[in-house]
């Protein structure tokens, strides 16, 4: 399971569907369904009952939707920290400690 894995698992629940989902996310039907199989595979669960052209969230699916976006949240919060000290950093910061040099008195 990788985060991917769980935005694409998002998309499709927010947006009602697999080709909602996949034009959302500029990807095909195909691979975005791919994706969520694969995804399927590492749980071991189905996470959508699929009716024709229609996809119905599994108990387990629906059990999913809450530690998916907390972890996709977290995923994100993580990177944003980074990324501040990154333009921290470019701004002449730096978060090691400087070496001491001794005054040549």
């Amino acid at each position: 399971m990788d985060v991917r894995q769980l935005e694409y698992f998002l998309a499709v629940v927010d947006h009602g569907g697999f080709n909602r989902a996949a034009s959302a996310l500029y990807l095909s039907q195909p691979s975005l369904s791919q994706a969520i199989r694969a995804l399927e595979r590492d749980l071991g669960s189905d996470l959508f009952h699929r009716i024709g052209r229609r996809a119905v969230l599994t108990d387990a699916g629906t059990a999913l939707i809450a530690p998916a976006r907390e972890a996709v949240r977290s995923l994100q919060l993580a990177r944003a920290s980074v990324e501040s000290v990154h333009g921290l950093r470019g701004a002449g910061w730096t978060s090691r400690p400087r070496p001491h040099r001794p005054s040549s008195r």
